[in-house]
C-alpha cells in the first residue's frame, strides 16, 4: 500500500508539482507556483481540501499532552502567526508575532491578553455564562461613543425589559430610569446636577430626592437650600385666619428636645440631642383649631406597603463571575395598595417641613405682635 502511494506521488513529481523526499529527510514538497488539491483536481489555493458534504483536515499530536499547531510565516518576518490546540489543558490559542494574544480555555471562556480567568490581570475575559470583565492598568477601561445625535449610549435591562439607560444630552452625561433621571454637566451658571426625563431632557419640578420609606441622612451644602418663591407662581395669597393663629400659637409651644431611636440603638448615650416638634402633636393642634392637617404643606403623611423576602447566601464562583454574598432580608416597597401583593404590610410615616412650619409660626407671631402693638398704642393714646 505504501508503494502505491509513492508511485502516485512520483508521477506527479515528474511534472514538478510534488517532490517526494528531495533531500532524504522524508519531506514532501509542493513546487513553487503549484497547488495541492485533496479531493479536487482544481485546487483554488496553494492547498485545497474538498469534500462533497464536508472538508476535514486533521492535525494530530503525538501525545495527549502535545500540541497541534498551524503556523503562518513569510521570508522576512522573524515572528510568526500561530493557531494551536494545546492538549494539556485543552485550550485553543492564537498568536501573532510569536506571542500569544488570545485563547479559548477548556471551559469555553474567551481570554484576550490573559492566560487565566482573573480580574487581577490586564486583559479581557468573556465567559460562557454571559459574564465579562475588562482590566486595564492606570487608564480608562472602556469607551462607548455615540456619534451624530443625543440619546442612549448604554441600555440596562432586567428580564429583557429596559430598566434604565446611560446616555448623552447636549454634550452632558445622564443616568435615567424608565421615567426620570439625573444629568451631570455644566451651564453658563456653573456646574450642575439637574433632574431630567428618561431621554435626558430637563424635567422641572418632577423629581423627588429620597422617599418616605427611603430617606437620605445628612445633606452637606455650603449654601442654603433655595425654594421657589416667585409671586408670579402663586395665588390665593392671604394673612393667617383666626383659626390658623390659634393653631400656630399652640404649635409654637410644642418644640421639644429628643433623640432618634436609630441613633440611640447605634450610639447609646452618645446619641446627640435634636430639637423639633412631633408631627402627631402638630396634627392635633391643627385639628383642635378646626383645621385639616393634610391641607398644609408643612405637615406630611406618607403611606406605603412593603414585603420582606429572605435571600439566601451566595457562594463565590469566579468562573461564572459571581461574588460571595451573605444572606439578607430584602425589603420591597409599593406606593399603592393596588400594586402591593397580598400580605404586604402597610406603613405610614409622618413628617414636617420645618422651613414652612417656621414660616407659619412666624407669620402668626408677627400678626399677634402687630395686634398687641395696635392695642398698646390705643391704650397709650387714651392716657
Amino acid at each position: 500500500m505504501s508503494e502505491v502511494k509513492t508511485n502516485k506521488i512520483s508521477s506527479l513529481a515528474s511534472n514538478n508539482d510534488i517532490t517526494l523526499d528531495p533531500d532524504g529527510t522524508g519531506d514532501v514538497v509542493v513546487a513553487s507556483g503549484h497547488k495541492l488539491g485533496v479531493g479536487t483536481t482544481s485546487p483554488t489555493y496553494q492547498a485545497t481540501v474538498f469534500g462533497s458534504s464536508q472538508s476535514t483536515v486533521e492535525i494530530e499530536s503525538g501525545s495527549d499532552t502535545g500540541e497541534s499547531r498551524l503556523y503562518f510565516t513569510d521570508p522576512t518576518t522573524t515572528g510568526v502567526g500561530e493557531v494551536g490546540y494545546y492538549h494539556n489543558g485543552n485550550s485553543m490559542r492564537f498568536s501573532t508575532a510569536s506571542s500569544e494574544r488570545m485563547r479559548v480555555d477548556t471551559n469555553g471562556h474567551l481570554l484576550v491578553a490573559q492566560t487565566s480567568f482573573d480580574t487581577a490581570n490586564v486583559g479581557h475575559s468573556l465567559t460562557t455564562t454571559g459574564f465579562a470583565h475588562h482590566t486595564r492598568d492606570g487608564n480608562i477601561v472602556m469607551i462607548l461613543n455615540r456619534k451624530s445625535s443625543d440619546g442612549e449610549i448604554l441600555e440596562l435591562r432586567k428580564n429583557d425589559s429596559s430598566v434604565g439607560v446611560i446616555g448623552a444630552n447636549e454634550s452632558y452625561a445622564y443616568i435615567s430610569g424608565t421615567a426620570r433621571g439625573l444629568r451631570f454637566g455644566h451651564s453658563g451658571s456653573g456646574a450642575q446636577i439637574v433632574p431630567v426625563t428618561a431621554s435626558g431632557q430637563g424635567s422641572d419640578n418632577n423629581v423627588d430626592l429620597g422617599a418616605a420609606s427611603l430617606r437620605f441622612d445628612d445633606v452637606y451644602a455650603v449654601s442654603g437650600v433655595t425654594t421657589g418663591s416667585d409671586e408670579n407662581d402663586k395665588q390665593q395669597i392671604a394673612s393667617l385666619t383666626a383659626a390658623e393663629m390659634t393653631a400656630a400659637k399652640a404649635i409654637s409651644k410644642l418644640f421639644k428636645t429628643f433623640k432618634w431611636n436609630s441613633a440611640v440603638a447605634a450610639k447609646g448615650d452618645a446619641a446627640r440631642t435634636h430639637t423639633g416638634v412631633m408631627a402627631q402633636q402638630v396634627e392635633t393642634a391643627l385639628t383642635d383649631a378646626g383645621l385639616n392637617a393634610g391641607d398644609y404643606a408643612f405637615y406630611m403623611s406618607n403611606t406605603w406597603w412593603e414585603t420582606s423576602t429572605e435571600v439566601a447566601a451566595v457562594e463565590a464562583d469566579e468562573e461564572a463571575g459571581i461574588e460571595a454574598q451573605d444572606a439578607y432580608t430584602r425589603i420591597d416597597t409599593y406606593h399603592t395598595a393596588d400594586e402591593a401583593p397580598e400580605g404586604a404590610t402597610q406603613r405610614t410615616r409622618l413628617g414636617i417641613r420645618y422651613a414652612e412650619l417656621m414660616a407659619f409660626v412666624g407669620a402668626a407671631t408677627e400678626q399677634r405682635l402687630a395686634d398687641i402693638e395696635t392695642r398698646l398704642a390705643a391704650l397709650e393714646a387714651g392716657e
